[in-house]
């Protein structure tokens, strides 16, 4: 059986994915216990606040492990058209084609300043529209969105769904031959960040898949 693990909103702030925080201490024992692998979705400049093109350390120490792979989770994470009561932070949700193309372009340029090309891609807060759709569609080799919330839009790319969470226990589901798990990095709003509360209950889903099957853990770009 093949695993995925994901993580989502990792930005070069303490407690959000860097050197020494609790949460990656996490993923770290996971590496080591399990043999997990994960991939990691990076907003390029999340909240306009933090470029990775001035933030090349964090990436490299990322780059350095061969047990993770970065993903682009949009630019900003964030929006300017509406607040954040009306839409969250569901960045390309307010944008046209031509909107996304611009914003993917921003989003590759940041990347190419820190020597890494993504191959995947996973929208801010999920959402986005038929025409931000296709925009991503054009740039990436796949995209990983949540199957309940996918709201009928198509990409013109291998697009993965999921929809369990490092925090479930009650379903599991195969998806392209695996089993995706989903989670963020921190944030008080979601509910399968890393606490040490859902690193523990991870750790009983992943004794309970290795009891019961040959696990194998793999990226999305690998499982591609």
């Amino acid at each position: 059986m093949k695993v995925v693990i994901a993580i989502d909103d990792l930005h070069p702030e303490q407690g959000w994915g860097c050197e020494g925080d609790e949460s990656v201490g996490y993923i770290e024992e996971l590496n080591r216990e399990y043999g997990c692998k994960f991939t990691l979705f990076i907003p390029s400049n999340y909240h306009d606040k933090y470029p990775l093109s001035e933030n090349i350390d964090w990436v490299n120490w990322w780059t350095s492990k061969d047990w993770v792979e970065l993903a682009s989770h949009g630019h900003y994470h964030k929006v300017f058209k509406y607040t954040f009561e009306e839409i969250g932070e569901q960045e390309f949700l307010e944008l046209s084609y031509q909107e996304a193309k611009e914003r993917v372009k921003d989003i590759l340029n940041q990347w190419f300043k820190v020597g890494v090309s993504p191959k995947g891609f996973r929208m801010p807060g999920w959402g986005c529209t038929q025409q931000s759709a296709d925009a991503v569609s054009e740039y990436f080799d796949w995209v990983a969105q949540h199957d309940r919330i996918n709201n009928g839009i198509e990409f013109e790319t291998h697009t993965f769904y999921g929809e369990d969470s490092i925090n479930e226990t009650d379903s599991l589901r195969e998806w392209d031959g695996a089993i995706h798990f989903q989670s963020h990095i921190a944030g008080h709003y979601n509910k399968n960040n890393w606490t040490l509360e859902n690193y523990e209950t991870f750790r009983v889903i992943l004794n309970y898949l290795k009891n019961n099957n040959n696990l194998k853990f793999v990226t999305f770009s690998e499982l591609l």
